[in-house]
């Protein structure tokens, strides 16, 4: 083409959009996170920030949230444990079996192959405090699987259908990354759908035994100037996740005993940490805690010998 004595030559398209599509590539690369901010990156500097407003006297925050028919409670916390240390524990079924069973209303735990889909099922006996043998408990049967596990991530899941006293959809999930060389931070969020028959249940016990329980949520202040916490199922599941989660903590803090003193050492230090927290977590005391835990598990390993191949 000519203008006048100039001869003017086409720019083609094609040149004319690569610097286009260059910049819209570095920007894209800044703005999305790629393995350079990878997945743990992200959730140690968001759950730094969440348990930062810690209100108790250590790096932990509890939270929960309410639905017409739902319910769930989390923990963030910082735990004194090297992640490949923790991941490596938390990767096996019977280390849930020991954590879980801590927890008072938990009579026994077993654990065995569930398939090479479903993971490895835990067959979790639930009841009431006085309860002791684990047969007369209500059965909760879990599927507990490993989500994930990479050098700096673990999610680890236990899922169930039906859940003790007419709930469904049980789930408790840990999923914990590296915060430095000797520290982890975690998540451990636990949550459940009430059915017509859990709902009955809970509005009687709300109304008579458990309507002066709380959780950890503040909402506000009293009449009497003094602080105030959630109650009614979101106290009722703060509770309990903290209990799993001390459960977690007690159980980390004692492998490094000899086998033969880890059992009532966990059950000890489970104790004294929900002594923390009398307000929300105490319901009896030490000598009947540890005295029933030591029936109760001395049924369990019963049930786990009928269990096994050629039991009786």
């Amino acid at each position: 083409m000519e203008r006048g004595n100039r001869r003017i030559t086409p720019v083609r398209a094609d040149l004319l959009a690569w610097p286009v599509w260059l910049v819209l590539w570095a920007w894209l690369a800044w703005l999305l996170p790629g393995p350079a901010m990878a997945q743990d990156d992200w959730l140690r500097d968001s759950w730094r920030d969440v348990i930062a407003g810690s209100p108790f006297d250590e790096p932990l925050q509890v939270d929960s949230q309410a639905r017409s028919h739902s319910v769930s409670g989390s923990v963030h916390a910082r735990v004194h444990q090297p992640f490949e240390r923790l991941a490596d524990e938390l990767s096996s079924p019977a280390a849930w079996c020991e954590i879980l069973f801590l927890h008072l209303n938990v009579k026994g735990c077993l654990h065995g192959p569930g398939g090479s889909t479903a993971g490895t099922a835990l067959a979790l006996f639930v009841g009431r405090q006085d309860q002791v043998d684990p047969a007369h408990a209500e059965r909760l049967d879990l599927r507990w699987r490993v989500v994930a596990r990479e050098p700096r991530y673990l999610d680890v899941a236990l899922e169930g259908d039906e859940g003790p006293y007419g709930t469904r959809a049980f789930r408790l999930q840990l999923r914990a990354v590296p915060d430095d060389d000797e520290h982890s931070l975690v998540q451990l969020r636990y949550s459940l759908v009430f059915g017509m028959r859990a709902r009955l249940a809970l509005r009687g016990y709300f109304t008579f035994g458990g309507r002066d329980l709380v959780g950890f949520t503040l909402e506000g202040t009293g009449a009497d100037g003094q602080p105030t916490h959630v109650g009614g199922t979101r106290g009722m599941i703060e509770r309990n996740v903290m209990r799993f989660y001390l459960a977690l903590e007690a159980h980390l803090d004692t492998r490094a005993l000899p086998e033969a003193e880890r059992l009532e050492a966990s059950l000890d230090r489970w104790f004294t940490m929900t002594m923390r927290y009398p307000r929300q977590l105490f319901e009896t005391d030490r000598a009947t805690y540890l005295d029933q835990k030591r029936r109760e598990y001395e049924r369990q390993q019963a049930l786990a010998r009928e269990a096994a191949p050629g039991g009786r």
